[in-house]
């Protein structure tokens, strides 16, 4: 392959991690309500921890990404909406200035479509579409999920011609969570009560063999160390190790550790000797929120 490609394939997939990174590191412990009236970067005076994960409605966050010398080389966003009664997430990532040039300006689009069950606390994904364009060319993956008779299918595409596709059973007692569903579910504690300390392993959309996310909040103990080597003084944040496949995100090790508020909003992330990038970067930029009718019915995030 040539180092053009290899370069643009390697971004791709950062931009890929980047997005599950900003999904998995809403496993914090916050309290049901601000303990303070001073809020933090990341905090807002309506959090709530559990309820109907509908509230989520309308939030968009926005997210600067960096590396190499390059400060803000890409923008990504991610936010839930309704649309006909129809629930979905949209995350966003591309390239700008130099670096948009350099990489043919690329751009990462995913879409999950869901069902709210588990008497509201829950998005279950029926459909999951990632869809990467550089210049020209495109190369999307396409998933349905069908829970009553238990199917998983997909299909992947490249320009428009259909090179793969198949289908699996969908095992009794699990979801297939795409990131957008795990991004939701962490901050509903539809996966389980979150607090320090604690380790989590998510089923996730099978893809090259890895069907699982493990996630361990840092104890009390651990933090403090990390926080006095990352200058770090809000004792309130957490600090999260995810293990995600390396085969699929081009790290060395797998291995990510990102800061989080105790409101559950991703803060900072720092990859570690990502190949042919170095150090990469992930900051959030801003939380927008805009309530409609049907968010007003259910408590605001």
């Amino acid at each position: 392959m040539k180092l053009k490609y290899l370069i643009l394939y390697a971004f791709s997939s950062f931009l890929l991690a980047t997005g599950l990174l900003f999904v998995s590191i809403i496993k914090a412990e916050p309290t049901a309500i601000a303990r303070t009236t001073t809020l933090h970067p990341g905090e807002y005076s309506s959090f709530r921890l559990k309820g109907d994960i509908r509230r989520f409605i309308g939030e968009t966050l926005h997210i600067d990404i960096s590396f190499l010398w390059f400060d803000n080389a890409a923008t990504a966003r991610v936010g839930l909406y309704e649309n006909n009664d129809t629930l979905y997430s949209i995350l966003e990532a591309e390239t700008k200035g130099f670096v948009g040039f350099f990489t043919a300006y690329r751009k990462h689009f995913y879409k999950a479509t869901f069902d709210v069950v588990d008497d509201g606390k829950r998005l279950r994904s029926k459909t999951f579409e990632r869809k990467v364009i550089i210049g020209d060319m495109a190369d999307s993956t396409n998933h349905s999920f069908d829970y009553k008779s238990r199917t998983h299918k997909w299909e992947k595409i490249i320009d428009g011609e259909m090179i793969e596709n198949g289908d699996r059973i969908i095992p009794l007692g699990v979801n297939f969570d795409d990131i957008l569903a795990v991004f939701y579910n962490f901050r509903n504690s539809a996966y389980g009560k979150v607090k320090k300390g604690a380790e989590y392993t998510i089923h996730t959309v099978p893809e090259k063999g890895a069907d699982e996310i493990k996630v361990h909040i840092i104890n009390r103990d651990e933090q403090s160390g990390f926080m006095s080597k990352n200058k770090r003084s809000n004792s309130e944040e957490f600090l999260l190790k995810a293990i995600i496949p390396k085969e699929i995100f081009n790290t060395d090790t797998g291995e990510l550790l990102f800061w989080t508020s105790r409101h559950l909003i991703p803060l900072e992330t720092t990859v570690k000797n990502y190949i042919l990038f170095g150090d990469l970067h992930a900051k959030l930029n801003r939380r927008i929120f805009k309530s409609s009718k049907k968010v007003k019915q259910a408590s605001p995030p």
